[in-house]
């Protein structure tokens, strides 16, 4: 059986602690977040890789291999899609008449 998926973490609704939130961004803002929705596509393609490599050395589970591709190509094509979002919603914003 395929196990759930894991919710995203909840963002942060309030400014630290300390007082004000930084005005030129947050450490640990929008590109920490991108940074590492990368860095879990990367380990899930490595995943995917090493357990179709035990799989064709017969000592590993297609099955589990199989899940693993698809989850590491899934991932993949939605990186890709939101990238393309991203670059589409950058570039409408950049041609807007001022």
């Amino acid at each position: 059986m395929i196990p759930p998926i894991a919710p995203l973490p909840p963002l942060p609704s309030a400014p630290p602690a300390g007082g004000a939130a930084p005005a030129s961004g947050a450490s640990g803002g929008f590109a920490s977040q991108v940074a590492h929705a990368i860095d879990q596509v990367q380990q899930t393609q490595n995943t995917a890789s090493s357990l179709e490599a035990q799989a064709a050395a017969g000592q590993g589970s297609i099955t589990d291999a199989m899940i693993a591709a698809t989850r590491a190509s899934l991932a993949t094509q939605v990186t890709v899609a939101l990238t393309n979002k991203a670059i589409t919603a950058f570039t409408d914003v950049m041609n807007l008449q001022i």
